[in-house]
């Protein structure tokens, strides 16, 4: 079946859908869910998997069978061609989609790393926050001489990781990743501490990266997840509608010494973003005092959380309308959303 053919399928079936590139996110209609990204189609193959439900990736007929709530031929031909519809549909699946598969790594390559802690503590960093997160050292492979973290999925299985340099070679980078960021959601999977955190606290905190999420664990705050750029992905605004918190923070890097604070600009892309998801009294932004949580001591933490404790509504709309002014380019689709954040 074409893209095309799919999509009208979908919308004869009452899906409503949105583009996200090579795939569309809908809610799942058959069993009545508002989740407006719950369910993932790609448009080449119709191949779809449930998020919300954690189901296996499974051929569009499946997808029409249960919306109809029947396995009846004659009504299935009224949507797809049964020729089509099939298990050739996964052998559709172009190369491109075939190399995004996730490769899985077995627990034991765990036992290699070794438990090497003096770096991070010597920047305040506990050994139980990093054994809590099953970081150390590794001193072979792709990731040689760096502190690695293993990155878990949905199913408790490693299937990336991200090493800190340890080594401090010249022109080495200073963090290399093993696997697809975009796909994780990271620490969420690693143990129940973020999972229980978040419900408890019904908060989310989104930082830059792993070094901003082992301070905030060092001071207590473990309702965090890495974006580990300055893009929150696809794959995190899921997880976090799922859990439906009644506030977000966005604590991007604070580049307030630097001519153009990146940061800053990406906080405010990633609010308009969240707003397609998220009603604007949910979303707050909260720069770390210093550059990153990384470089913060107990004072600043004391005084980034009055901070976030104190945020004005509208003293904030403000501000992000201001720096809205300051940024040369916004997709036109985040755009659209700067009405939102003036409609009271």
């Amino acid at each position: 079946m074409s893209p095309e053919k799919i999509k009208d399928c979908l919308d004869r079936l009452g899906y409503k859908l949105f583009d996200r590139g090579q795939y569309w996110q809908t809610n799942a209609v058959f069993r009545n869910g508002d989740n407006k990204t719950a369910i993932q189609i790609y448009k080449n193959t119709g191949v779809w998997k449930d998020h919300v439900e954690n189901s296996q990736f499974s051929p569009f007929k499946r997808l029409v069978e249960i919306t109809l709530g029947t396995n009846d031929k004659n009504e299935i031909k009224k949507y797809i061609d049964e020729e089509e519809s099939l298990g050739s549909m996964y052998q559709k699946i172009t190369s491109q989609q075939k190399l995004e598969m996730d490769e899985i790594y077995p627990e034991d390559c765990l036992k290699k790393l070794l438990p090497h802690y003096k770096f991070y503590n010597d920047k305040g960093i506990s050994d139980e926050v990093l054994k809590n997160l099953k970081g150390g050292f590794a001193t072979n492979g792709k990731l040689n001489k760096r502190f690695v973290f293993p990155v878990y999925n949905e199913h408790k299985q490693i299937y990336g990781f991200s090493g800190r340099d340890m080594s401090r070679y010249e022109g080495r980078p200073k963090w290399k990743h093993i696997g697809r960021k975009k796909s994780w959601i990271y620490p969420l999977y690693v143990n129940d501490l973020t999972s229980n955190a978040i419900q408890e606290k019904d908060q989310v905190i989104f930082v830059e990266s792993i070094g901003d999420l082992l301070m905030l664990n060092q001071f207590g705050y473990f309702n965090v997840l890495v974006t580990f750029g300055l893009e929150i992905s696809t794959k995190l605004i899921c997880s976090t509608l799922s859990f439906n918190p009644s506030n977000i923070v966005i604590s991007l890097n604070n580049d307030s010494q630097s001519s153009r604070n990146k940061g800053l600009e990406a906080s405010v892309k990633n609010y308009l973003k969240l707003l397609n998801f998220f009603d604007k009294e949910k979303i707050n932004i909260c720069l770390p005092i210093k550059n990153d949580f990384g470089d913060m001591n107990e004072n600043d933490f004391k005084k980034w959380n009055e901070k976030l404790l104190s945020i004005d509504q509208q003293a904030q709309r403000s501000r992000i309308l201001s720096t809205l002014d300051s940024i040369k380019s916004i997709p036109k689709s985040l755009l659209k959303n700067k009405s939102i954040i003036i409609d009271d």
